[in-house]
């Protein structure tokens, strides 16, 4: 039986057809393709999959974990993917305990926040919320961790301007070595300050002479017994033994 001959027409009219039917089956295929992407997509969005696998915390001192996380807004229902490391950094250094903050995702799925928090001189003994941080002044913060802050003792707001400013460049290794900040008044001068460090040796200076507290640690070999008196003076930018008991001077 022989083929029947098509006119020029009749394949013109063909291939349009069959062009027609390939971008129809390339629609059809994109558009499964793309309900699948999607489908993917909303399946690992939804899925304990996308889930954060863990969080670790570093460098808070002030802060625990999971104040740092909660500030942070993150936890172990957060997403990987849609957890923005610009947004979780600008919460935190909103907080005025923390002055810089950076999201780190590892390929794991895993989530680390860096963070360093403000140079905090101590809290005040009459309300231990209000926190004098260097350069900002006292500040209100509610459940801060007050083990590795010197405490404050009866200063009114104009001392503690000067402590602001007088401890503006204490190495904060140094810092941590006290516990307990006081007012002292001595015959010549009735505005002076105490520090009392964690080993209970008294270091009694004004506030201009309170930077030399930074010579604390070369001079400890060189002390001899418990609870010494010592003086810092910035006039001849040295600290001195003092003879007298200073603890029960006022």
């Amino acid at each position: 039986m022989e083929e029947k001959q098509l006119t020029i027409e009749e394949r013109l009219l063909r291939q349009v057809k069959k062009k027609k039917r390939k971008r129809r089956n390339k629609k059809i295929l994109k558009f499964v393709l793309m309900i699948g992407l999607i489908s993917m997509i909303v399946f690992y969005l939804v899925g304990d999959i996308s889930k954060v696998r863990s969080l670790t915390v570093k460098n808070n001192r002030y802060y625990t974990d999971r104040q740092i996380l909660e500030i942070a807004g993150i936890d172990y229902d957060s997403r990987y993917v849609l957890t923005l490391g610009l947004w979780v950094n600008y919460k935190l250094e909103s907080d005025p305990l923390i002055k810089d903050a950076r999201l780190k995702k590892d390929l794991y799925g895993g989530f680390t926040i860096e963070i360093e928090e403000e140079r905090v001189i101590g809290y005040l003994t009459s309300d231990p919320n209000l926190i004098l941080i260097q350069g900002k002044g006292t500040v209100k913060i509610d459940d801060v961790n007050l083990i590795h802050m010197p405490r404050i003792n009866e200063f009114n707001n104009e001392q503690l301007k000067k402590l602001n400013k007088a401890f503006e460049n204490v190495d904060a290794s140094i810092l941590s070595m006290i516990s307990e900040i006081t007012p002292h008044s001595e015959t010549y001068n009735n505005d002076m300050v105490m520090l009392i460090m964690n080993d209970g040796n008294r270091v009694i200076t004004s506030y201009d002479g309170i930077s030399l507290i930074n010579k604390y640690k070369k001079i400890l070999p060189q002390l001899e017994g418990t609870h010494v008196c010592l003086f810092m003076d910035e006039l001849s930018n040295s600290i001195i033994k003092q003879n007298v008991d200073c603890v029960k001077k006022k």
